[in-house]
Formats: structure tokens, C-alpha cells, sequence
């Protein structure tokens, strides 16, 4: 199979979705040698900032030096963003040699009478070969859901990080926020040292001490008081770390909002962990590697002539960040809304919160059977704001949208991912 063969393949013919378990990837793994146990890992799970996460910590590690790859999900627009060392894709060529390799050890499984993995089953043994064959000196891991039973989790990482836990995805992680938590705290193994963002809701924190109490781990609360803030605008963020006798001055980084500082500020508690373990980590590392990190589509500005700002924030915590965002740095502005979303997300709630502050709304509908179509979400906005326009092809609605900017103006695509990638790809085109 060629590249494009691979990838229809993946995309058609693998079953998608979350099977609790993880006896077939483990499986799958065995049957490949087991590459996961030839490489250091560190493990990232939760709600929302989990992506920014992992990047900081790969752009950090590799300005220090270390092979480092990294492992993501979903990808925006092309399959081989899931998968980097050094912040490089993997080619279409080695994509193509490990998908064949694992794919042809499935119909292994399947001539044995063992259950056929998934789709995200499959690319994470991918990963884990691709990284391990390549040497890397660390992966960085993120958890694709919850983290108990996620793919990821068959890795013994020294190191775990749990972001922001809020509600998402409760079909499968549970209805309360303890339940959430505990999903995401099924990543943290025995005797291991786990970073705890500063958590919005209490009963989540408690839920990860008292999972790092059974397993036995360190536990290393992070507080936003570790930054000192002295600059925020539409370009990013300079602040201060400053923990007991670690200070860190003057770092630059390039992600706004103002949730992206707790974040750096997790990064930041992790990297001293890392260096506890031996990790060769020098500052001008971490100020060259967080002021160069990039991660497209939450809360990125791709253009400046008009201002376009893409997110792919979905659920009820991601919009409030991109709420506040808009205001603290663009609230001088007529706001022109590209808005599109899934129809099992919290399409009511971002509905509710953003359009309120939109002088007009082009509804449209993310590439993806889950779409909710552009004409119902219209039907909800209409009750917020009155100039909303229905484009469903999601270029149509940007050069819609470009139309009606003046220099007063500014566009924003919001309320899903596959949207975001969507309208990144084409202006990445232009």
C-alpha cells in the first residue's frame, strides 16, 4: 500500500470509538515486541490544555537536546501531525512501513480469534514503534480519553501529568467530576511522581491525591501562584516563575489565554521533577523552548490583515477560556463569528456564552458525520444575535466572513476541532 492507500484504510476500515480494555492493544504490542517498554515516557491526561502541555514539555526537552517525539490526538488536518520526534511529522514513507507492520500483525490477531483492535488502538502501536525504532531518549504521550482504559495506558511512566479536569466526553467517563478525575488519574502508576494542574473544581484534586496516596506517589500540587505575570496581549504572555528558590525571569511565551499561564506553570513543576530524575535541563532551555513552542488552533492568531483567531475549544471550560480571551484582547472589536460544532458537544452552552458578543455569525458545520447541521445551529443562534448568515461549505463561510470585515473587525472560528483544522489547512493554502 501507498500512503493514500494507508490512510483510506485507517479512515474507512478500522473501527473507531472507545472499547474499555486494554487487552488488545497490549496484544498488538506483544506481538510487535513490545516497543513501549524500550522507551522512557512521560504521560499527559486530562480535561482541556493536555495538547499545550505536551508541546511546552517536547519544545523544552528538545532545546535540551533529547530525541524527543510526541504523541497526539486528533490531528487538524493530516494524520502524520499525531505523530513527531523533535517536532518533525513523520513521513508519509514511515508512516506507511509502520501502519503496513501493524496492520499485517492484526490479521495475525485475526487468524488467532483475538479481537481486532481500534482505530486509535492501532496508531498508538504505530507511535510506540516509530519512536522506539528512531531511539528517541523520551516520548511524551498524550492520553487520546480518559486515561484508565485508554490505549496510552499500557506505558509505566516515570513522570504524569493531569491538566484541567472539567466535564467532557461523560458518556464514557462517567456523570460526576469524580468520576471524570478518576478516569484521568488511572494513569498514574506505582511509585511514580504526578503534576497536578491547579484544578477548578475540589472533589478533582481530591480524587488524584487520594489516587496518588494508593499508588504510592509523589503528588506535586501546582499553584498559579507561581507566576508573576508582566505582560499579556494578543501575542502571548511574559512572566515569572518563582518557586521557593527556583526563579525563572522573564519567559516569553508565544500562547495566549490566560489558562496557557497555569499551564506553563505545570511544564514548568514538571521540568524541575525531570531534572530530580536526572534530566540535564538548563534555563536558556526553557525559555528558548517555551518561547518557541507552537500549538495551532487553540486560541492561534493565523492572520493579522483581518485578524482571524481559530479554536477549537468545545466544551464548556474551553469556552470560557476562549470568552474571556476575546474580551481581554480583542474586546474593542466587532467580533464576526465562523461557528460550527458537533451536535454531542455542549453546543448549547458555547451558544449561550459567545454569540451574545458577536455582531454576526456565519453558521457552518464541521467535516464529520457528528455534525450538527449549519441550519439548526443557526436556528440557536438566532435567539443571541440577529445577523447570522448560513454557509454550510466551511470555505464559503470564511471568505463570508472575510467579506464583512473592516479594520474595526475581527474573525473568529470557533467550536470544534475539525472545524479549526478544517480552516487552518486553508489558510495555511493562502
Amino acid at each position: 500500500m501507498n500512503f493514500t492507500e494507508v490512510v483510506y484504510y485507517i479512515e474507512n476500515s478500522m473501527r473507531f470509538g472507545c472499547r474499555p480494555g486494554l487487552e488488545r492493544t497490549a496484544k498488538l504490542l506483544e506481538l510487535l515486541g513490545n516497543p513501549h517498554k524500550a522507551i522512557k515516557t512521560i504521560h499527559v491526561a486530562g480535561t482541556n490544555g493536555k495538547g499545550s502541555t505536551t508541546a511546552m514539555l517536547v519544545s523544552i526537552l528538545t532545546q535540551a537536546g533529547y530525541n524527543t517525539g510526541m504523541y497526539t490526538s486528533p490531528h487538524l488536518y493530516k494524520i502524520t501531525e499525531r505523530m513527531t520526534i523533535n517536532n518533525k511529522e513523520i513521513s508519509e514513507a514511515d508512516f506507511t512501513a509502520y501502519a503496513e507492520r501493524v496492520i499485517n500483525t492484526m490479521k495475525l490477531m485475526e487468524e488467532k480469534g483475538l479481537e481486532q483492535p481500534t482505530q486509535f488502538e492501532m496508531l498508538t502501536a504505530m507511535a510506540f514503534l516509530y519512536f522506539t525504532e528512531k531511539k528517541v531518549d523520551i516520548a511524551v504521550i498524550e492520553v487520546g480519553l480518559g486515561g484508565a482504559y485508554d490505549a496510552t495506558n499500557v506505558i509505566e511512566a516515570d513522570l504524569c501529568v493531569i491538566t484541567s479536569i472539567s466535564y467532557d466526553h461523560m458518556d464514557i467517563l462517567g456523570n460526576t467530576i469524580e468520576e471524570i478525575a478518576r478516569e484521568k488519574a488511572g494513569i498514574i502508576k506505582k511509585n511514580s511522581v504526578a503534576v497536578m494542574y491547579p484544578q477548578n473544581y475540589t472533589k478533582a484534586a481530591d480524587t488524584i491525591e487520594n489516587k496518588c496516596m494508593e499508588m504510592n506517589a509523589k503528588l506535586v500540587k501546582v499553584s498559579e501562584k507561581l507566576i508573576n505575570i508582566k505582560k499579556s496581549d494578543e501575542y502571548g504572555h511574559v512572566f515569572d516563575y518563582i518557586n521557593n528558590e527556583i526563579e525563572y525571569i522573564n519567559i516569553k511565551l508565544p500562547l495566549i489565554g490566560d489558562h496557557q499561564l497555569k499551564n506553563a506553570a505545570v511544564v514548568l513543576s514538571a521540568i524541575i521533577e525531570l531534572k530530580k530524575l536526572g534530566y540535564v535541563i538548563e534555563e536558556q532551555h526553557i525559555k528558548e523552548g517555551l518561547e518557541t513552542v507552537k500549538w495551532p488552533c487553540r486560541l492561534s492568531v493565523v492572520s493579522t490583515k483581518p485578524i482571524i483567531l481559530i479554536d477549537g475549544a468545545h466544551n464548556d471550560e474551553g469556552v470560557d477560556s476562549l470568552k474571556a480571551a476575546l474580551k481581554k484582547y480583542f474586546g474593542t472589536r466587532n467580533m464576526i463569528f465562523v461557528f460550527g460544532m458537533l451536535k454531542d458537544k455542549s453546543y448549547g452552552y458555547a451558544v449561550k456564552e459567545l454569540m451574545p458578543i458577536a455582531s454576526s455569525v456565519i453558521a457552518t458545520q464541521p467535516i464529520s458525520s457528528r455534525a450538527l447541521s449549519a441550519e439548526e445551529l443557526a436556528v440557536q443562534v438566532r435567539e443571541f444575535c440577529s445577523d447570522v448568515v448560513v454557509k454550510e461549505n466551511i470555505i464559503e463561510a470564511v471568505e463570508k466572513a472575510k467579506s464583512m470585515c473592516d479594520e474595526n473587525s475581527m474573525i473568529c472560528v470557533c467550536g470544534s476541532l475539525y472545524l479549526a483544522g478544517s480552516v487552518y489547512e486553508y489558510i495555511l493554502s493562502k
